[in-house]
């Protein structure tokens, strides 16, 4: 790659980190004039209301201006084979396999590092979901965090990257995904299920497959204990489900592992272009920054 090409693909990729840094700027920077108007009075006293506040400010204004930013980021050609119920059903079991298992990790993980840091555990997500009423629950985390995690990171990220090759997009965009949640119990699951969202969007051509998993996903993972009651029969076999479909879709991934299809990009990957300049390393340094203020 000629030093004036790499110059041109370092800003191309720098213009993909600062709309994630963007994106957690405008949710940062919304939060405080909300918090502000919460401290004023000017906001009533509910949860809800703040969160749905916090959700306009998080997607709506800050997805467009990420937008904005890499409008002149080139947009590879991608061609897809279209999406089945068998299909769909096949990634849902290998993503809550990968989704149950790295929770766990992450469970741990963060569990560890609190007992380091000599603080008590808190499980931040568990924590502010149980605190929402079930609809606007299922509105945030299971239609517009779904919707528009999907838009940056398979849509804008992952579709622009694919010029050096699916599998670096895809490896990438879960890497900043799995950062941008901002918490180690979220990060492994994430970043499998980043890895997931992505083939499927190569693999069928379609902004639909992702949007619909992670739909699912979300719905399954949070959604679903919320609707049941504790000391129903239930409960147990939605709790038994995950280590079934763990199985099951731990052996679906192990036979389909050879036969992934991934495209080749027009541009030869490097970890200097991709990532050695200033809007990846602002988004990546703002993701780790997030995650030690949430720790405290």
């Amino acid at each position: 790659m000629e030093q004036t090409e790499r110059r041109q693909e370092k800003l191309y990729c720098s213009r993909l980190g600062f709309s994630l840094a963007l994106t957690i700027g405008c949710s940062f920077l919304w939060q405080i004039v909300i918090a502000a108007a919460d401290y004023a009075g000017l906001l009533p006293q509910s949860q809800t209301v703040y969160y749905l506040l916090a959700l306009v400010g998080y997607y709506l204004v800050a997805l467009p201006l990420a937008m904005l930013v890499c409008r002149r980021v080139p947009v590879p050609r991608m061609d897809g084979c279209g999406l089945g119920l068998r299909l769909l059903g096949r990634w849902f079991a290998i993503g809550v396999s990968l989704m149950w298992l790295g929770s766990l990790v992450g469970s741990w993980a963060n569990s560890l590092v609190y007992r380091i840091a000599g603080l008590q555990p808190v499980d931040r997500v568990s924590e502010s979901l149980g605190m929402l009423p079930v609809a606007v629950t299922l509105l945030g985390a299971c239609v517009l965090g779904p919707l528009c995690e999907e838009l940056l990171f398979r849509g804008l990220i992952a579709r622009r990257l694919a010029r050096y090759g699916q599998r670096p997009a895809a490896l990438v965009s879960a890497l900043l995904f799995a950062l941008y949640h901002a918490n180690l119990s979220q990060f492994f699951y994430a970043l499998a299920l980043g890895l997931l969202l992505a083939y499927a969007y190569f693999y069928t051509g379609s902004f639909v497959a992702p949007v619909v998993l992670h739909m699912l996903f979300n719905f399954y993972g949070a959604f679903v204990a919320l609707l049941l009651p504790e000391d129903s029969r239930v409960i147990v076999l939605y709790a038994l489900s995950w280590p079934a479909l763990t199985i099951v879709g731990a052996a679906l991934l192990t036979r389909g592992w050879k036969k992934q299809a991934w495209a080749r990009g027009i541009c030869a990957p490097t970890i200097p272009v991709i990532f050695c300049n200033a809007g990846m390393t602002t988004a990546i340094v703002i993701c780790f920054v997030e995650s030690a203020l949430l720790l405290l």
